[in-house]
C-alpha cells in the first residue's frame, strides 16, 4: 500500500479533513448565500464535534466509540443542519 493512501486511511486524518470542508463550506456560506453571517456559535458547532470526537479516541477507555465513519458522518450532518436551519 502507498504511504498516500496508508495516510488517507487514518481515522484522524478523516475526521480532519471532514471538519476542514465542514468549516471551509460553512464560512463560504455563511458570507455569500446568506443576508447576514451566522454567529460564531453555529459556525463552532461542527468543528466541536471533532473536539468530542479526538477526547474519546485519546482515551482507552471510550476508544469504541470512536469509529471515524460515525464522526465523518456527523460533522457532515451537523453542517448540513447548520445550513438549512440559517435558510428558514
Amino acid at each position: 500500500m502507498s504511504k498516500i493512501a496508508e495516510f488517507f486511511r487514518s481515522g484522524h486524518i478523516q475526521v480532519a479533513l471532514a471538519t476542514g470542508a465542514s468549516i471551509i463550506s460553512l464560512a463560504y456560506f455563511s458570507k455569500r448565500v446568506l443576508p447576514d453571517p451566522m454567529s460564531y456559535l453555529a459556525l463552532a458547532g461542527p468543528p466541536f464535534l471533532m473536539v468530542i470526537y479526538e477526547a474519546l479516541a485519546s482515551n482507552e477507555k471510550y476508544a469504541h466509540l470512536a469509529r471515524s465513519s460515525t464522526w465523518v458522518a456527523a460533522i457532515l450532518l451537523a453542517t448540513a443542519v447548520d445550513m438549512v436551519l440559517h435558510l428558514i
